[in-house]
């Protein structure tokens, strides 16, 4: 009876506690696993706000137990912790940056990517133009378009307007957080250059007897723009033979940067003109009775860049705040060859335009961009006063007199097809589109010129 007591005895003071091992090796005993986690648990939370270079986490399923039990059993709870956390082992994490599917670098986390990839954007896009659903600040920068004319008008000399509707990278960009080697991580500053910087490629030219800026530029197929900003020594277009000039380029970036922005700004609207017929004067003579005035109106482009490149223009809203008043001119019944009507027919069947006069923060834009079909027209009938290739960034040129004060300019042609003091009718083929002179890609290049006065083409192509 005796020795059934004392087993009695004996289990009823057993006590369970549980061996650690940790990756199979026996860290000590601990009275329960909830401690083990408690440390596991704090030591990952102090590895995730750890300031290291590398992002480190614990390894998976490297601590075990195994269940045991014993008389009177004492665990060193504390003893077994200490040694625990020292055998506790660690790896790197980090993630990759994927742009079309290649690994191009490798930053700490997540928000490290975030912040590198929201950089790139800002190098093109600032931050504080992007456009956000309901924010009252960004919808403060536009004009109001319930404003009355006479509110509209007082805010006819305001700086335009400029809100950025999207940005988005033009490649497939990825961030995939791995296991990898710290030897592994970039440096965000190193890899943020790398991300939007094209590598150079060298390149020289020497200039050989015949050659100018334009022919050079359609010889290479390449702009009059690379070759002014790479050469700055060059003045007033003049190169001698033996001159090298530098036409280095440079590679496009990993990363390009899309973005769509709206501008709105007030634009004049020149005064049409309206002609009164009198058989007393004579044959080609006009003289202005009523001096006109301009108009002016509230329009709203959408632009489309890459990296912060003009790449095409659209005017998508137009609202006439004053309407022009008419120049009244009188002028002799007999017509003769050579003088236009004043009223301009579309130089480009189909034509769509792409870029529009004015402003554009830093650049002015001297007439209006259009596609459409290849050939080209005069808008009106006139005597062709220029036609050949003409510096500055026309390339091939033609610019034709309407011997009533009006002169039209067609730019960047591909081929000319008429000569000087040639009378050309309204709508005859002058010429072939193309992209000669400081031009980036084919299109047609047209302005309005009326008494010598830069004057908007829209105003006039109806």
């Amino acid at each position: 009876m005796a020795g059934a007591a004392g087993i009695k005895y004996v289990e009823a003071n057993k006590v369970d506690y549980y061996k650690v091992l940790v990756n199979g090796e026996v860290a000590g005993e601990i009275s329960s696993p909830d401690k083990v986690e408690q440390l596991v648990a704090a030591k990952a939370e102090e590895l995730e706000h750890a300031d290291t270079p590398a992002h480190l986490v614990l390894n998976d399923n490297q601590v075990a137990y195994t269940a045991e039990r014993a008389y009177k059993k004492k665990t060193d709870d504390e003893a077994t912790l200490n040694r625990l956390e020292g055998m506790l082992e660690t790896h790197a994490v980090g993630v990759k940056v994927v742009v079309n599917g290649e690994t191009v670098g490798v930053v700490r986390d997540e928000a490290t990517a975030k912040k590198l990839l929201q950089r790139v954007k800002n190098k093109y896009v600032p931050a504080r133009l992007v456009a956000k659903q309901g924010d009252a600040e960004v919808r403060s920068l536009s004009l109001n378009a319930s404003a009355s004319d006479e509110e509209a008008e007082s805010e006819a000399d305001a700086a335009p307007t400029r809100i950025v509707t999207s940005v988005s990278f033009a490649e497939k960009v990825e961030t995939v957080e791995d296991d990898i080697d710290a030897a592994e991580l970039s440096d965000p500053d190193e890899l943020f250059k790398t991300l939007t910087e094209g590598e150079p490629i060298p390149r020289k030219y020497t200039v050989k007897k015949g050659d100018c800026i334009g022919c050079i530029a359609a010889k290479l197929n390449i702009s009059e723009e690379l070759i002014y900003k790479n050469n700055t020594w060059i003045k007033n277009d003049l190169i001698n033979i033996g001159d090298v000039l530098d036409l280095s380029e440079e590679e496009p970036p990993i990363l390009n940067v899309n973005s769509e922005e709206e501008v709105t700004e007030i634009e004049a609207i020149e005064p049409p003109i309206e002609y009164q017929k009198s058989d007393s004067m004579k044959l080609g003579q006009q003289k202005v009775l009523k001096e006109g005035t301009e108009g002016s109106q509230q329009v709203t482009y959408r632009l489309l860049k890459r990296n912060g490149a003009l790449i095409e223009e659209e005017q998508i809203a137009r609202k006439v705040l004053k309407e022009p008043i008419p120049t009244v001119i009188l002028k002799g019944t007999k017509v003769i060859r050579g003088e236009g009507s004043g009223k301009f027919i579309w130089p480009v069947s189909g034509a769509r335009i792409t870029s529009y006069m004015g402003s554009r923060w830093g650049r002015m834009h001297n007439g209006i961009d259009m596609i459409g079909k290849s050939s080209i027209m005069a808008a009106d009938e006139g005597v062709v006063e220029f036609a050949g290739y003409k510096s500055g960034g026309l390339g091939n040129a033609i610019i034709i007199n309407h011997q009533n004060g009006f002169e039209t300019v067609y730019g960047h042609m591909k081929s000319v097809k008429v000569k000087k003091g040639q009378i050309v009718e309204k709508g005859d083929v002058i010429g072939i589109m193309g992209s000669t002179g400081r031009s980036t890609g084919t299109h047609l290049h047209f302005e309005v010129h009326l008494n010598g006065k830069l004057k908007n083409p829209t105003s006039y192509l109806k």
